[in-house]
């Protein structure tokens, strides 16, 4: 997703129509029971329709900005970025009930390459700044910094856990930047997680091509499959679906609508399959 600021309307909207307090500040994570709920299984109607029934009559509201600060220098952004100065790049929602917070947030694409940045920045005091001749980091050449980055993104492309990561709300620029060594230099590493993402995606389109065209076939297969049988709630058959099609799209994860679309086509097989035998 390229623009998430107007969801701050969206929220503040349902809020005044609800009668719900809003509270311009999110929960910190990791201190007690919690729900993470992403894009791609609910939209914000549907997590806000959640807090609406479910919460009670307070939801938690965040927004990140673009805005250099400190540890980054304004003439180190580039200028896609700089571009976006000011405008929200995070939205952050929760609500809370019987002591379980519910968590619902989007980073914009370009967001992710902005936090890339910071975590860059606020990085680059432990890093080496000089070679053995007395060069700064900066003197990497243009063809040196391409053959690296590439060298780097072929290995990230690779890799089974950056192929799974989701397509969707930043997962696999931060991935890719946690799975960068160490020591890697900031440009390179900048140019390596831009590449990785890109090849990631395009790989990933051409590989579930196919796939949508199979989605009857694989359906009924995936209701032979003994954790979809077992599956009772719909949380559960999508992330059983999601492992499914990991194995027919070469380890990348899919796109939430052909997900969906095998689940529904699957559950259609299972009612057909118990209409029939009621028959006899």
């Amino acid at each position: 997703m390229d623009s998430v600021g107007h969801l701050v309307d969206v929220v503040e909207e349902f809020a005044a129509g609800a009668a719900v307090t809003v509270v311009p500040v999110v929960p910190e994570r990791g201190y007690g029971p919690e729900v993470s709920i992403t894009p791609d299984v609910l939209g914000l109607p549907e997590f806000l329709d959640l807090a609406g029934k479910l919460g009670g009559g307070v939801l938690y509201l965040e927004t990140e900005r673009l805005d250099p600060g400190a540890d980054v220098a304004v003439d180190q952004v580039p200028s896609h970025l700089m571009a976006r100065r000011g405008q929200v790049g995070r939205v952050s929602v929760a609500f809370a009930v019987n002591g379980v917070v519910h968590f619902w947030e989007v980073t914009a694409t370009w967001f992710e390459d902005w936090l890339t940045l910071e975590e860059q920045a606020s990085t680059r005091v432990s890093l080496p700044r000089e070679d053995e001749d007395g060069h700064g980091d900066e003197r990497l050449s243009e063809e040196e910094r391409d053959r690296l980055a590439d060298e780097l993104a072929q290995k990230l492309v690779a890799m089974p856990e950056f192929r799974a990561a989701k397509s969707t709300g930043g997962a696999r620029q931060r991935l890719a930047s946690q799975l960068m060594p160490a020591d890697t230099h900031r440009w390179v590493r900048w140019d390596a997680v831009r590449e990785a993402v890109r090849q990631a995606d395009e790989l990933a389109a051409a590989a579930y091509e196919p796939v949508t065209q199979r989605l009857g076939e694989l359906a009924a297969e995936l209701t032979t499959v003994a954790e979809y049988q077992q599956a009772r709630t719909s949380g559960a058959r999508k992330q059983v679906a999601e492992h499914f099609l990991l194995g027919k799209a070469d380890g990348f994860s899919p796109p939430a609508m052909v997900r969906d679309e095998l689940v529904a086509r699957a559950q259609e097989a299972v009612k057909a399959a118990k209409s029939s035998r009621a028959l006899f």
